[in-house]
């Protein structure tokens, strides 16, 4: 057992967080077996106290909350030496489940002791680090009708996603096109781009996830449209374990990749969180520039 205080970060709105509620994860953390400091935050406090232990010279960052929590500690950590242990306190945990730490917290939890650690990669957009991925185009305008549709209606959030994806496509507003020019010259033009930190394997028993996080890539998947046919079709190849083979979708791998469109600004989604980006919109990847705990 060791004595020294352990200092958790938790974001207090996060999905599971929320549900366990200070005292239920003040008595999950007994099993850790050393003094703990919990700091239950508002979102807004995340950044001051993260800020604040680097500061102090700690070696490890321990914090909970979703990926767009997670999302917040690595614009801090990546290029250090500060170990980052995620505790899975969001609703998907989509990074968690990827690097294969547990998603449940008590398994997770004695992990906090752990000394074993590892190198993976993160992505960039526009000197924005990101875990996941980057998306333009619909998915953007779904997120943000869909926070609209939540706020001024109360609709649940399946719903909300419902009633938004049906607003974006009647009013065609996913027709806007970006462009990608390839380093070979050629012009990738499409109304939706996907890219993602490495690899993802797409399959209808596990929606999406990473095998690996340490390819030094960037995967893009652009469609050619939005139209049913095309949504059909990468359910399908999804399905068979082949989206490779769908046609009517662009997937390949990159390093960095510039793209712009016909305006001075986009909205993005970002590791889950809605945002603005000015354009042209720069992504690249930055190999091995973080640190994070490793259960083997």
């Amino acid at each position: 057992m060791s004595n020294e205080r352990l200092v958790i970060i938790v974001n207090r709105k996060a999905g599971t967080a929320r549900r366990l509620g200070r005292t239920g994860l003040l008595k999950a953390l007994q099993i850790v077996n050393r003094p703990i400091q919990l700091m239950w935050l508002h979102p807004s406090e995340l950044s001051t106290w993260i800020q604040k232990l680097i500061n102090d010279g700690t070696d490890k960052l321990v914090i909970g909350g979703g990926d767009g929590t997670i999302n917040q500690a690595i614009q801090y950590l990546v290029g250090t030496k500060i170990v980052l242990f995620p505790l899975p306190l969001g609703t998907m945990n989509h990074f968690v489940k990827d690097l294969q730490l547990p998603t449940q917290l008590d398994e997770f939890l004695p992990l906090l002791n752990s000394e074993v650690n590892r190198h993976i990669d993160v992505g960039c957009v526009n000197n924005q680090f990101f875990l996941n991925n980057v998306s333009l185009g619909m998915y953007p305008l779904v997120v943000r009708y869909r926070g609209m549709a939540r706020f001024s209606q109360r609709f649940p959030k399946l719903i909300a996603t419902i009633y938004a994806l049906t607003k974006v496509l009647l009013r065609h507003q996913s027709r806007r096109s970006f462009l990608w020019r390839t380093n070979k010259g050629d012009d990738i033009k499409s109304p939706m781009f996907l890219i993602a930190n490495n690899h993802y394997e797409l399959d209808i028993t596990s929606l999406v996830h990473r095998k690996r996080l340490d390819r030094g890539n960037l995967m893009i998947i652009a469609p050619v449209d939005v139209k049913l046919l095309t949504l059909l079709e990468a359910m399908l190849y999804a399905w068979t374990d082949r989206i490779q083979d769908a046609t009517r979708l662009d997937i390949r791998a990159v390093t960095d990749i510039v793209i712009n469109t016909d305006s001075d600004h986009t909205h993005a989604v970002i590791d889950g969180e809605l945002t603005k980006l000015s354009t042209p919109i720069k992504l690249r990847t930055k190999s091995a520039a973080l640190c994070v705990v490793d259960a083997n």
